[in-house]
């Protein structure tokens, strides 16, 4: 048998019925602005719409750099257009930080809301390169803007010739070692005569040819001319054919052992 409804029921039905209402419109509007919001997130990614204004990376957080100042770091993020956190490209950051003088590559990460995280590494220095410039373990010759005072070797030559005179230097330094002698200096001329100035001051010209023999010579014959003046060895030419020429800080006559012409 049917039941009919009570008045009571039908009241709490009438009172149902008027505050769904509204309800139905609070869930039409949640759903079109979560519409509208998926849109925008998903035109970000797709579309590439530019959000700098609204979600721009404002913090920049830099790791091991040591010569890399912040100064030089943060004008190179300015100098990229698009600093927003979802539209910044990547690859154009990574270039803009490498293309600074120290830098030799960089990582980066975005941590939301507005940090962007830069891990760089440098190239290892092996030398100061002429007046200006530093020259890299590997021979990658780079100008900062202000060179650090550190106690390196100058190196001076052709930037196309860096790559084979950092291999040289630790060639002959080797070398030297077996009586205790740093180079301080080296220079390539521009007619390919290699000279060298160690750090008691001793100027060493070695030429062009048989540089590794001419060191060698210097090193058989280096104690003896140390202790043949109790004055300081200044000069001495290995651009002979088997002997040299040497100079000390007081006297201006050059001592000549043999050799032959240069």
């Amino acid at each position: 048998m049917v039941k009919m409804a009570t008045r009571e029921e039908r009241n709490q039905a009438k009172s149902f019925k008027g505050w769904f209402k509204p309800l139905k419109w609070v869930l039409v509007i949640a759903s079109a602005s979560a519409a509208v919001v998926a849109f925008v997130f998903a035109g970000i990614w797709v579309f590439s719409i530019n959000t700098d204004n609204v979600f721009p990376i404002n913090r920049l957080e830099v790791f091991e750099q040591q010569f890399t100042s912040a100064g030089e770091v943060t004008i190179a993020m300015k100098s990229i257009d698009d600093r927003g956190f979802f539209t910044m490209d990547m690859k154009t950051a990574e270039d803009k930080f490498e293309s600074l003088p120290w830098v030799k590559s960089v990582q980066l990460r975005k941590v939301w809301p507005d940090t962007l995280q830069v891990t760089v590494e440098e190239y290892e220095p092996l030398a100061y390169w002429g007046m200006n410039g530093v020259v890299s373990t590997e021979g990658k010759v780079f100008y900062p803007e202000q060179l650090p005072e550190m106690n390196w070797v100058k190196l001076q030559g052709p930037d196309e010739m860096a790559k084979d005179l950092t291999v040289l230097l630790q060639t002959y330094q080797e070398q030297l070692l077996r009586k205790a002698l740093f180079i301080e200096g080296m220079q390539l001329s521009e007619r390919g005569a290699i000279s060298l100035t160690l750090s008691d001051g001793l100027k060493v010209q070695l030429g062009k040819v048989h540089v590794e023999e001419r060191l060698e010579r210097l090193l058989n014959h280096i104690d003896v001319l140390k202790t043949h003046k109790s004055d300081a060895l200044a000069y001495v030419d290995l651009r002979y054919q088997n002997g040299f020429a040497a100079k000390w800080v007081s006297n201006t006559t050059p001592l000549e052992n043999g050799g032959g012409n240069r």
